[in-house]
């Protein structure tokens, strides 16, 4: 029971990184490979507020960590958007190798490659979240909240201006419409879904280490959500449960365990080609 309930947090905590990834990339046609970065940025905030001499509780930790990611969203998407196409996607790359340097190398604030233990359980006004059924609860808690938050946003004349800017900028520009306002303000949302995302994560595994916010995660990100569906609700739900689910599968495979994430990858690289190829639109098609 256990390890059902570990897999839907985990799957939960990637349905805010989905909704962050698609706001992005999917509405606003924003291809950025760099929210690993941010969801990094969120883990440790929270991890260090919760870890200090003079600790936080959970729910300020989080805000505080939401909003510097808030922050550091926009201030990597100001400079960005002065490049398109394929030159932002050139410029996010570089925003995350460079984020990967410093989770790896700065040992005083990250812990280096060794990681950062012991980062403590939530306490929701004084409700310990102490086991994983109570996880799960909080999980679904915050997914809810952030599906709910998504789909009111796509409903709203901002969420109508974001979907036009991608289809057609040019014409949104011409029409009076503040472009670059709308682009951060995404920008902004996005980075506000993968700070929670982040402090969800570091304090469900206690543990957090370079590897789970690197380029790999960026296209693990990518891949939910074009096999999910990228500009949909349900995408951003289907694909974390699905490919989350698919590591679970190779375990029933009788292959060494030093090729498993090799052969994880290979599978999240073919089905993100073969779903570009044939199936842009995902599982879950264009319909919000």
């Amino acid at each position: 029971m256990d390890f059902l309930f570990s897999y839907i947090v985990l799957a939960e905590i990637y349905v805010l990184l989905g909704l962050s990834t698609n706001l992005l990339v999917g509405i606003a046609g924003i291809f950025s490979v760099s929210q690993a970065a941010v969801f990094g940025v969120g883990a440790y905030l929270v991890a260090h507020f919760m870890m200090a001499a003079d600790p936080l509780s959970f729910i300020p930790s989080m805000l505080i960590a939401a909003a510097c990611c808030v922050a550091l969203n926009i201030l990597v998407t100001l400079p960005s958007l002065r490049v398109s196409g394929d030159y932002f996607v050139v410029t996010s790359f570089g925003i995350q190798l460079l984020a990967t340097a410093v989770f790896t190398n700065w040992a005083q604030g990250t812990g280096g490659a060794n990681g950062l233990p012991g980062i403590p359980p939530p306490d929701l006004f004084g409700w310990p979240v102490e086991t994983t059924g109570r996880y799960v609860l909080l999980c679904t808690l915050f997914a809810g909240l952030g599906c709910l938050a998504f789909w009111l946003i796509m409903r709203a004349p901002f969420g109508r201006l974001v979907r036009a800017i991608r289809e057609d900028e040019t014409a949104v520009a011409a029409a009076g419409k503040n472009v670059l306002r709308a682009k951060v303000s995404a920008a902004a949302l996005a980075g506000a879904f993968a700070g929670t995302a982040g402090g969800l994560y570091a304090t469900f595994l206690s543990f957090i280490d370079p590897s789970s916010f690197d380029l790999d995660a960026s296209i693990l990100l990518l891949t939910m959500v074009v096999v999910g569906g990228a500009r949909t609700l349900a995408g951003s739900v289907i694909g974390p449960f699905l490919l989350l689910a698919l590591p679970q599968l190779l375990t029933l495979v009788d292959i060494p365990t030093t090729i498993a994430a090799a052969a994880r990858q290979l599978i999240y690289g073919l089905l993100l080609i073969v779903f570009m190829l044939f199936r842009p639109q995902g599982l879950a098609g264009e319909r919000l």
